[in-house]
């Protein structure tokens, strides 16, 4: 064999190896991270965590965003207690900060529990109000959280917040027409704030 044609098969066999070295590796994947939850003060929820949840999603969900939580009551008799009186024969409150998810159960019932209502604005480890004291930073898909005055209630709502209080008690709540979501305020007048947000068909 000339060295000429053994030149033109080396060069071949040269590029064959390599064509089979560059099929060999394995294609490249990626993935996308999923998407984180979004959490709003609303009828149906806080956001993306629904109401009827079972428990271990919720907290699952919410501890992805805050860590884990500050308070959990465990299941306890469903009676008047610091945290209301709620439906069904069992009540668990879980709460980051002054965010306090409530969850409800019957005796019959075996999915342990469904996420029934929250509040926001009441840390209950410290026992005082219209604090956020994790800066979750929560409001209505309207912008109302805590420390929104009832200037800015009256005009995200456009005057379908309806205030109430007795003034001797110095006790003040809203409440948006047509809707479950209402709180409390420390006081009546454009500049007072919003102390708790809550739906009001809760416990």
């Amino acid at each position: 064999m000339n060295s000429h044609l053994r030149s033109i098969i080396t060069a071949g066999l040269a590029t064959v190896l390599l064509a089979g070295c560059a099929t060999s590796e394995p294609a490249a994947t990626t993935s996308m991270p999923a998407p984180l939850v979004s959490l709003q003060l609303g009828e149906d929820g806080l956001g993306d965590v629904l109401l009827g949840s079972p428990p271990e999603t919720v907290v699952a969900d919410i501890s992805a965003l805050y860590g884990e939580p500050d308070l959990d009551s465990d299941w306890i008799a469903s009676e008047p207690n610091i945290y209301g009186s709620c439906p069904g024969d069992q009540m668990r409150a879980i709460g980051w900060g002054s965010l306090l998810t409530i969850f409800v159960k019957d005796g019959n019932e075996d999915l342990g529990g469904r996420f029934f209502t929250y509040t926001y604005g009441y840390d209950y480890t410290q026992n005082v109000g219209g604090v956020d004291p994790r800066g979750l930073g929560l409001s209505t898909s309207e912008g109302i959280g805590i420390g929104s005055t009832v200037a800015d209630l009256e005009a995200a709502y456009l005057g379908s917040a309806a205030i109430a209080g007795d003034v001797e008690l110095d006790v003040w709540s809203f409440q948006i027409d047509d809707s479950t979501i209402g709180g409390l305020l420390d006081g009546p007048d454009a500049a007072s704030t919003v102390t708790l947000i809550e739906l009001t068909d809760g416990c």
